[in-house]
């Protein structure tokens, strides 16, 4: 049976792993400036994440079809549409759209409609509103397609980014693995809360150096490594002997840590927030990071510890079976990035 169990858990990975993501969210970002009676609603778009919109389009097509999806108003006033232009950045690999407007109430607050990609679940929109001399934020996500920028709007935008972090690490499976192998190699809950809040210290500090482009590195770098920290944590909790040293334990996961912020560091990145108040994005983004690690423990480690207490001896080839599975599915993950980028 023992055995059994343990062929049906690689069966499913046999049959899941190749449609698992471990980073389902493409983001694309604009920022709305607004100078006089004008509004330039500058909006990049990476074409690796939405080739089959944007790569082959043609101006003609996006004039017709944008102009459906997003719109503008100032003051209370629909701003009257009048231009697009649209290049292709090759350095960056990005889709760059300019769309002007003329708006003839220029004042706050500036009400944006945006469903440009209505039908995509994975997609988010970081925008920014620059009015006067302060300059505001907003992530759309599907079934939110409208958005008011003023003063009393502040508390939505930093709910936003709250829920961007919530999102990116709920379905970011790696970083769930990761947390996950933690959670079952850990002996006691006081071992288990050290090792969390070492791998929270490390990869805040490289998730704020990273966004604000103190440290880089490529994905083809940290994602690999992301990869490989999650078999060999596993490994580690399936073949240890005897208890492990805690600080070794919390040095060897601080460093992992510090590899996974720079990996939660690239949709922030994609979004250039450095042109405005990154303080507010990046702290309310890592604080919906922790909160999503926290949501996890809560909901595995009770289960874990009923588990081991009902299952007793059983326990241990149960752990044993889903770690070998997270060390597959890493390996799965390491292969694919190294070799087919």
């Amino acid at each position: 049976m023992r055995r059994g169990g343990a062929g049906l858990l690689f069966l499913i990975l046999a049959l899941l792993a190749p449609g698992l993501s471990a980073h389902e969210l493409k983001l694309s970002d604009s920022e709305i400036l607004l100078e006089g009676t004008k509004a330039r609603w500058t909006h990049k778009v990476h074409l690796g994440d939405f080739d089959a919109k944007f790569a082959r389009a043609d101006l003609a097509t996006l004039q017709a079809y944008i102009p459906q999806r997003v719109s503008l108003s100032a003051g209370g006033e629909a701003c009257r549409f009048e231009r697009l232009d649209f290049a292709k950045d090759a350095a960056v690999e990005a889709a760059v759209l300019v769309l002007s407007y003329d708006c003839p109430a220029p004042r706050a607050p500036l009400q944006v409609h945006y469903d440009l990609f209505y039908g995509d679940l994975g997609h988010r929109h970081l925008m920014k509103a620059r009015l006067g001399d302060k300059l505001f934020s907003y992530t759309f996500a599907p079934g939110h397609a409208d958005f008011s920028f003023s003063e009393e709007s502040l508390g939505q935008s930093i709910l936003a980014f709250l829920k961007l972090g919530l999102e990116h690490i709920l379905i970011g499976y790696d970083h769930i693995l990761f947390v996950l192998a933690l959670i079952f190699g850990a002996r006691r809950f006081k071992d288990l809360l050290w090792l969390i809040t070492s791998f929270t210290l490390a990869h805040s500090i490289t998730l704020a150096l990273a966004t604000l482009e103190i440290v880089t590195l490529p994905p083809s770098v940290v994602e690999p490594i992301i990869a490989a920290s999650i078999v060999f944590l596993a490994l580690l909790d399936l073949f240890a002997k005897g208890p492990r040293t805690p600080r070794a334990m919390i040095v060897l996961t601080f460093a992992f840590g510090l590899i996974h912020g720079l990996g939660f560091s690239y949709i922030l990145q994609e979004a250039d927030l450095r042109a405005g108040n990154l303080a507010v994005p990046l702290i309310f983004f890592n604080l919906g990071v922790e909160l999503g690690q926290v949501l996890i423990v809560a909901l595995v480690y009770p289960l874990t510890l009923g588990l081991s207490r009902l299952l007793k001896g059983s326990y241990l080839y149960l752990k044993g079976a889903f770690l070998a599975l997270i060390a597959a599915v890493g390996l799965y993950w390491m292969v694919e990035r190294i070799f087919f980028g």
